[in-house]
């Protein structure tokens, strides 16, 4: 997946007359039409972060107008920092996307930091036409200059136009270094507390600033949502990018994954995060979009990446559910239509019942259909379509009855009621169809000739009179009382409340106990990842067969030990391991271990094929080893 593209300049141009075609180009652009859009006002920093000894350019960005019906605005009051100029730097940008041009205005002020800790920029109005326009305060936090974290050099995005972008950078520019608040990955739940079998969307959206290019983007965990029935939703393969101001800072986001998760069971549950694995890109030096564009000294550097976990608090529905309830949550609507109403004896019926709407249609259960007692009535055949393109799932899903009559005359079909649950009403909620009358022709097959005697009695329900005298004979049983077999059938239904019993404290120890039910996951999820391994080392997987291999002796220590095993750093682990009494020697053969997966993952190729079964050996007798001195 990737997420930005490449973009590679070939040479056509250079030096002056790359300059002068630079901003013929540019003023064609400014003055050429554009594509009406609505006007937008956001106010950013260039960072949140800032040394005593640096200055924070506060920036008023207006999408969709030139200029030309903006009124200067007062710089905003500042606390703890000191405007530097009272007249703004003003810049204006044009930008077209998918042949539809638009432009941006802004305004510029810088200011200095009086000392160390939290400073605010205050709100200020600005005037466009004849609308006012509100912006919100931003704080900004000063730390000494020895200990502000490291960001991009700023540049102007116009200084380089009538520079050749072919012109190599200066042989002294640094990488620039990309954390957290430059890259991330945020989950957003459509709701966070949801009725039982109620449909929740994820939405994971990535968040890069402006620079920054992304390629060879891809999935390094299994995503799961353990407790949901979960259904993937559509989104784009090649998204444009949205602009975006978080915390004062402005970002281009895109969707990467959209889900619908239905949660099964009522109580706490957890989706599990997202992580992807990806290179990412910044030209050196500068975000300068003419230079990220043109750079010929560009460097990838491998990222990791993971969204927050999505909790979601389960409600069960509420008790009075009505008969017709099969466990539908949503919104329905519910059409019933026979393929006809004249047929002969014998002759199948089709009777159709679709149910369209939003809600889980996957899971949900057929309809009731009573047919009068001369109708046989056969499971349904089920069909699924399902709308994966909107923000929310919907569709419908088919029962097909098939009913055939054993006689004929007038008969009709009852109404098909179905229920549902509605979760913004909190009620339940039915739809009935209207009764549907059914002519049936034709004659059955007549039954057997039955001989009746004088008084009506049937002759065959008679045993034939004995033609011969008949000896009876006296068979001496045991009583029942002492039959095994009858004991047995009496035991049984006690046995089956015993067995019912222990399941149930079982299955209450697993939702109440997390230790004891993380202890009883700890073997079966490091052999599953063993099995990956081995399956990932046989497809030439290098990198993944490490990660799988370090993963089973982690995660085995985690639910063996009930502890969050991921983000644990090695100093952190050699000290849990202590404290519950795992020796010297065990603990540097896991260390060992760890620091052989850490060299497969970054340097697959210094393995060979033989020693790359080492590691796998390792941890299987690791496992054991380190399971017997838990265990003491």
């Amino acid at each position: 997946m990737d997420v930005i593209h490449e973009l590679r300049a070939y040479p056509c141009l250079s030096g002056p007359l790359w300059g002068l075609w630079a901003v013929w180009l540019l003023v064609l652009m400014l003055v050429g039409p554009a594509a009406a859009r609505q006007t937008n006002v956001k106010a950013s920093v260039d960072a949140t972060t800032i040394g005593t000894e640096e200055s924070v350019t506060y920036t008023i960005t207006v999408d969709g107008s030139d200029g030309s019906n903006v009124q200067l605005p007062e710089p905003p009051q500042a606390e703890g920092l000191v405007l530097l100029q009272t007249v703004p730097r003003t810049q204006q940008s044009v930008s077209i996307i998918n042949g539809q041009m638009s432009r941006s205005f802004g305004f510029s002020w810088a200011y200095r930091p009086i000392g160390t800790g939290n400073a605010r920029i205050g709100a200020t109005t600005i005037k466009v036409g004849d609308r006012e326009y509100h912006t919100q305060p931003i704080t900004v936090q000063v730390v000494p200059q020895d200990q502000r974290p490291a960001r991009p050099q700023q540049a102007d995005p116009f200084g380089r136009l009538l520079q050749s972008p072919f012109d190599a950078p200066p042989d002294n520019t640094e990488a620039p270094t990309i954390d957290e608040s430059d890259l991330f990955i945020r989950a957003v739940p459509s709701a966070r507390e949801a009725w039982q079998n109620e449909q929740v969307v994820i939405e994971y959206r990535l968040y890069f600033r402006e620079g920054i290019q992304l390629r060879q983007s891809r999935l390094t965990d299994s995503w799961d949502a353990e407790g949901f029935w979960r259904e993937e939703l559509d989104v784009e393969t090649r998204p444009i990018p949205r602009i975006m101001v978080e915390n004062g800072l402005r970002y281009n986001t895109i969707v990467l994954k959209r889900a619908a998760v239905f949660p099964t069971r009522a109580g706490d549950l957890s989706v599990d995060p997202l992580k992807i694995e990806s290179e990412a890109m910044m030209p050196f030096g500068s975000r300068d979009p003419f230079q990220s564009l043109f750079a010929l000294r560009t460097r990838f550097t491998p990222v990791q990446l993971s969204s927050p976990a999505v909790r979601i608090a389960s409600r069960p529905l509420p008790p009075d559910a009505p008969d017709a309830f099969t466990g539908g949550v949503g919104s329905y609507a519910v059409t019933v239509s026979p393929d006809r109403t004249s047929l002969d004896v014998g002759e199948s019926l089709q009777l159709t019942v679709t149910v369209t709407g939003r809600g889980n249609l996957a899971t949900l259960q057929a309809p009731q259909v009573v047919a009068p007692a001369a109708f046989d009535v056969y499971d349904p055949e089920v069909s699924t379509l399902l709308d994966r393109s909107g923000n929310r799932l919907s569709g419908s899903k088919t029962f097909r009855y098939v009913l055939i009559p054993r006689s004929n005359g007038t008969f009709e079909i009852p109404p098909v009621e179905f229920a549902w649950f509605d979760p913004e009403r909190g009620t339940y909620r039915s739809s009935s169809s209207e009764a549907i009358p059914v002519t049936v022709t034709g004659t059955a097959t007549a039954p057997a000739t039955v001989t009746a005697t004088t008084n009506g009695m049937p002759v065959d329900d008679f045993a034939p009179a004995f033609a011969a005298a008949t000896t009876w004979t006296r068979t001496d049983r045991p009583p029942l009382h002492t039959q095994w077999w009858v004991w047995t059938l009496l035991l049984a239904p006690l046995a089956a409340m015993a067995g019912g019993l222990v399941w149930r404290r079982h299955a209450d120890r697993l939702t109440h106990d997390a230790r004891w039910a993380r202890g009883r996951r700890a073997h079966p999820l490091s052999r599953k990842h063993l099995k990956q391994a081995m399956i990932l080392l046989e497809s030439g997987d290098t990198r993944g067969y490490f990660e799988e291999v370090e993963r089973a002796v982690m995660s085995f220590i985690g639910n063996r030990l009930n502890v969050a095993e991921k983000g644990m750093t090695r100093p952190q682990l050699d000290a849990t391991l202590t404290r519950y009494g795992v020796d010297a020697t065990l603990r540097q053969r896991l260390t060992v271990l760890l620091e052989t997966c850490d060299r497969g993952r970054f340097a697959p190729a210094s393995f060979t094929p033989e020693n790359k079964e080492v590691a796998f050996d390792d941890a299987s007798a690791l496992i054991p080893d380190l399971d017997q001195q838990l265990g003491s």
